[in-house]
Parts: C-alpha cells; sequence; structure tokens
C-alpha cells in the first residue's frame, strides 16, 4: 500500500514538472513572435510606437512593410548599417573597351570580390538612372523624413504655376524663418527663377516660403497641389505637408525620390543645371559635389528627425547613375564611396 502511494506521488511530480515545461515553451514561443525580428525593426517600432501606436499594431501592420529590399551585393549588419560587397564583374561595365589584368594578376582574381563597405545609412539606392536598374537598393521602400529634399517639387511647381520670369516680392511670412544662409533682403523683387536658384543651393527656406506664398490660392493650396503633383508621378508613398521640408510629416521613399527626379530630367532640367552651380551671386552652393564635372545635379535635406539626406545624380563613364541616401551620418562621404565602389567594382 505505501509503494503504491509512493509510486503516485511520484507520477503526480512528473506529470506537474511536465506540464510547467510546456507552459515555459509556450511562453517563450509567444515571446519570440512578439519580438522585431532585427535590431533595424526594433529601432522602427520604437519610433512607430511613440507617435501613438502600440507596438503590437506596428508589429502587425508596419514591420512587414519595411523590410529590406536587398539587391545582390547589399545586406546590414547588426546595427542596422548598409554592407555592401559586389563581385567584380557584377555591375556594367562603363566603356566597351576591354580591361587588361595588371601583371601577376590571374584570371581568377576577376571573380574576387572587392572589398567590403559598410555605411551608416538608413536608405540607399544606387541606380543606372537611364535603363532603370538598380544596383543597390536598401530599404528602398521605407517611408523617411524628406527634409530639404521636399524642395526639389517646390522648384517644380513654381515652374509650373509660375513660370520663371515672374517678379515677386517676398512675404512677411517668408522673412520670419530663421537661418543663416539664403536670407531674402524686404522689399526686394525676386524673379521666380533667381527665388529657385537660391532655394536649391542655399536650401532656403524664405524662399521656398515666397514661392508657396505667391500662390493665388495660399501656401496650403500649393502643399495641396504638391500632392496632387506626387500621386500624379505614382510617387504613391509621398506626403507633403509644407513648402520647406521642415516638417518631419512630409515624407517619401527612395523609389519616389527617384520617380521625381526622372520627371525634372525630363520636363526641367534646368532645376538640376542650377544645382550643379557653386555659387549663385552672393548665394553660395552647400553641396560638397557642386562644381564638380561629374555631378550632375541633386539636392541636400537635414532636419533632426530625418538625419543628412542627399540626392545626387552623376555622369560614369557613359552612364547616368544616381545616388539616394537618407538618414545618413555623412551624407557627402557616404555618396562618394558608393560611388567609388560602384567604379572600382567592375
Amino acid at each position: 500500500m505505501a509503494m503504491r502511494s509512493n509510486y503516485q506521488s511520484l507520477l503526480l511530480v512528473f506529470l506537474i514538472l511536465v506540464s510547467l515545461a510546456i507552459t515555459k515553451e509556450t511562453r517563450i514561443k509567444t515571446s519570440a513572435v512578439k519580438e522585431p525580428v532585427s535590431f533595424a525593426e526594433s529601432m522602427a517600432a520604437t519610433s512607430l510606437a511613440s507617435e501613438g501606436q502600440s507596438s503590437a499594431s506596428v508589429q502587425e501592420e508596419i514591420l512587414p512593410q519595411i523590410l529590406p529590399k536587398l539587391n545582390y551585393g547589399s545586406s546590414s549588419d547588426f546595427l542596422g548599417n548598409l554592407v555592401v560587397n559586389i563581385p567584380r564583374g557584377f555591375l556594367p561595365k562603363t566603356s566597351s573597351s576591354p580591361q587588361l589584368p595588371v601583371s601577376g594578376q590571374t584570371a581568377l582574381d576577376n571573380n574576387r570580390q572587392s572589398p567590403d563597405i559598410v555605411l551608416k545609412t538608413r536608405i540607399a539606392l544606387v541606380s543606372d538612372f537611364d535603363n532603370d536598374r538598380d544596383f543597390i537598393s536598401y530599404n528602398g521602400n521605407l517611408r523617411w523624413p524628406l527634409a530639404s529634399l521636399t524642395k526639389l517639387m517646390t522648384a517644380v511647381l513654381a515652374i509650373e504655376e509660375f513660370g520663371k520670369e515672374k517678379e515677386i516680392v517676398s512675404s512677411g511670412n517668408a522673412l520670419s524663418l530663421g537661418g543663416i544662409l539664403g536670407r531674402l533682403e524686404e522689399g526686394k523683387l525676386y524673379k521666380i527663377e533667381d527665388l529657385i536658384k537660391i532655394m536649391m543651393l542655399t536650401s532656403s527656406n524664405q524662399a521656398a516660403t515666397a514661392l508657396a506664398d505667391f500662390y493665388l490660392f495660399g501656401q496650403g493650396d500649393f502643399v495641396k497641389s504638391m500632392n496632387r503633383k506626387a500621386a500624379e508621378l505614382g510617387m504613391n508613398q509621398t506626403v507633403f505637408f509644407d513648402s520647406t521640408g521642415l516638417s518631419p510629416l512630409n515624407q517619401s521613399t527612395a523609389d519616389d525620390i527617384s520617380k521625381l527626379i526622372k520627371y525634372i530630367v525630363n520636363n526641367h532640367q534646368e532645376i538640376l543645371d542650377w544645382s550643379r552651380e557653386k555659387n549663385f551671386g552672393d548665394f553660395p552652393n552647400i553641396n560638397f559635389f557642386a562644381g564638380r564635372p561629374d555631378f550632375l545635379g541633386g539636392k541636400t535635406g537635414y532636419i533632426d528627425e530625418s538625419k543628412q539626406n542627399l540626392v545626387s545624380l552623376f555622369s560614369v563613364g557613359n552612364r547616368r547613375i544616381l545616388i539616394i541616401v537618407l538618414g545618413a551620418e555623412d551624407r557627402f562621404s557616404q555618396t562618394q564611396q558608393l560611388l567609388d565602389y560602384l567604379q572600382n567594382a567592375q
């Protein structure tokens, strides 16, 4: 009898242990499902949750849309930085002339991978502009604050709504904005073209606001027209809240920005031509690449929420190369790294 009692007690203990083990395993699996699968997603979830969304809704509705779209040769490290490693010979040649191996180099060497570059940027796009071929697309569909890249659309709307020759007096609303570079003079007449040049070179918020204020129906309707234009161009992930980019709610993706650049090249090439110039009168260009013969134009952008943004179009051999970096720590050096890598990996 005592033996049976001991046996029953041991059986009861065994069943309790099995039950605890199953419960623990279930909790672990549930926890794993709820956690973001990468550091980059974790950061995005934290950011979105701070804007009023619960972490659960972020995980279920947002995260699947922001997984990075990586082309061959691109990846991300555990900090979410872009890592590029493209085998030599993967990218198209810039010329048809054969490339002779250096002394001592074997045919096998041509298939080696070029050294990795690690870029501290949230989004990067490198594409053959004329053939619509992306060499590198890292988070190309991730929405990001545009900052002053917004002014590219402001320039397009200004030309299409006003023309380039009209003259306007800068509004009091525009003059009230701060900023050291690109400051306008009170009471002075400015041509639309000149305001666009000042805006493109110095990223003047005053010039952008003066252009929007000149709109017949006011700045609010000017911004609505910017959004309508974005929709017409198929920029379906883009939204504008002001003409300057000061609001972090002005957002777009690298893929959408490339559509805008293509429209500008095909319809308002002068916008990019102006952005290449080193100076416009007393207004210096803040773009490091300005004046370089291989630089075909572009735009800078920065607010605290976006970090450093940069759109650049370059001439490489007989082709045009578009490079977009968003959320960068050093936009100019990282763009140059991508450009050098593109040329050296061939």
